[in-house]
């Protein structure tokens, strides 16, 4: 069992959970994230983690549209493989190829950095999300989920994500900030160098 770091403020969203974990529901709001989490957690494999390839379109035909598989390419950043069409209207454009950045304002561009070098090492992370309102804008909110999965190889490479948001996207590019800490859940034991103690620690964040 690995230490984890826990923030002792009183938001739900600040826990860490001890392996082995429940899994938690998302917000209720949220019924795409929540579906997909689920989805993850059957296919979880003896290392936490479920493959790539174990990924079954078909339960979550529904939610396709706010789904998206990204690679790890550097610490804190993920390029999108795929992407529904959900992603392209609130980015405007296509966004298969970009980093996962793209669809952060500035400042939570760090947040969501954090949030995938959680990933990276085998957690699962959610992220809530506000985008402002503007001209032709109206306000909405959001949710972000990251998942891990591992690739052909059995390296931890990539993730499963689903970016939701409630309400009309008007005119894009929309672009989000965080409203809350991140939650990470350990979904697997954390990949420790050589001569490292593995450890899980949340990463305190948010911006009201």
């Amino acid at each position: 069992m690995t230490d984890a770091q826990i923030d002792t403020r009183p938001s739900p969203l600040s826990q860490v959970l001890r392996l082995p974990f429940a899994l938690r529901a998302a917000d209720p709001g949220f019924p795409a994230v929540v579906a997909v989490q689920r989805h993850w957690e059957s296919l979880r494999d003896p290392r936490g983690v479920p493959a790539r390839d174990a990924i079954d379109p078909r339960p979550l035909a529904q939610w396709l549209d706010q789904l998206f598989i990204a690679e790890l390419v550097a610490p804190g950043v993920a390029r999108i493989r795929l992407a529904g069409q959900h992603l392209s209207e609130l980015l405007g454009m296509e966004p298969r190829g970009m980093p996962l950045s793209v669809f952060f304002t500035g400042p939570a561009r760090d947040e969501l950095a954090s949030a995938l070098a959680q990933v990276a090492q085998g957690a699962r992370a959610t992220l809530p999300l506000r985008a402002d309102r503007g001209l032709g804008q109206p306000a909405m909110a959001g949710m972000l989920a990251l998942m891990p999965l591992t690739d052909r190889e059995g390296r931890l490479s990539r993730v499963l994500g689903v970016l939701e948001s409630v309400g009309p996207v008007g005119r894009a590019p929309r672009r989000f900030r965080t409203t809350a800490p991140m939650r990470a859940d350990p979904a697997a034991p954390p990949l420790a160098q050589p001569g490292q103690r593995p450890a899980l620690r949340l990463i305190r964040g948010g911006r009201d």
